[in-house]
């Protein structure tokens, strides 16, 4: 560890310098020990003078200065080892305490490192295929996220949704109900109009939230609970849908230490 020195540029510390205060306390533990006996053998050896009252005013002296030094070293101990509890006492914080500490700039997948599609201006949702998707799955992803060319997130679909109309698409063309061509070359119109249960898959995909850019993990966590069958969190300046994303997480970034 070096000091400043001009123009901010850091000065490496020598041995000396690193250790000059256990050096300083040394030279005074010695001298007032040292000091201690001779005068104590100096009043001693003095039958008649000023020995026994020089003896008298150095020994609380030296006895001042070897206290200032044990408590010195002491109080550092005493410090280190608060320091430690406080450290342990973090360290034992409950996971709701935890997210309520944590930002999510902290946690999130930022934008630049996210694997999506991004339309372009003027892109009909027909020219995008089913295959296109089905491309941008795996390597650590298990949905695709689809944004706007403003940057806006516009849907969300994850790999199980693909895979159930997949399924349901080679089901209808078995019995005739469908075109034979492989569900791959569906168009992304056509898989957002699909039903899925009681909601078309176009429902599923916009069921994600927003938080601003400076809520914690706990806010995060929050906002994906009050929508039911959230999984997707986005992070944007002040937490609008209007807004590019910055960031994004899933459930398993919010609750993995629950």
């Amino acid at each position: 560890m070096g000091n400043a020195g001009e123009g901010g540029i850091a000065v490496a510390e020598g041995w000396w310098e690193r250790n000059f205060k256990n050096h300083l306390a040394a030279l005074v533990f010695i001298s007032s020990f040292f000091g201690l006996l001779l005068t104590a053998f100096w009043s001693l050896a003095q039958v008649t003078g000023p020995g026994r009252e020089v003896f008298n005013v150095l020994a609380p002296l030296f006895g001042t200065w070897v206290g200032t030094i044990l408590t010195f070293y002491f109080t550092r101990e005493n410090f280190k080892e608060a320091n430690e509890a406080v450290n342990r006492i973090v360290d034992r914080l409950t996971p709701e305490q935890r997210l309520a500490q944590t930002p999510v700039r902290q946690a999130m997948k930022p934008r630049g490192s996210i694997k999506a599609l991004q339309l372009k201006e003027g892109e009909d949702e027909k020219a995008i295929l089913v295959g296109d998707l089905t491309a941008l799955v795996g390597e650590g992803y298990s949905r695709v996220l689809i944004f706007t060319p403003r940057g806006t997130i516009k849907y969300v679909i994850h790999e199980s949704t693909l895979n159930r109309f997949i399924a349901d698409q080679s089901r209808l063309a078995e019995a005739g109900q469908a075109p034979a061509d492989s569900p791959s070359a569906a168009s992304l119109t056509e898989l957002l109009s699909h039903q899925a249960g009681d909601q078309t898959i176009c429902e599923i995909a916009k069921r994600f939230v927003f938080v601003k850019e400076d809520a914690t993990l706990a806010d995060a966590r929050a906002a994906m609970l009050a929508v039911k069958g959230c999984e997707d969190v986005f992070v944007t300046k002040n937490g609008k849908s209007d807004e590019p994303v910055l960031g994004w997480l899933t459930n398993p970034d919010i609750t993995r230490d629950l």
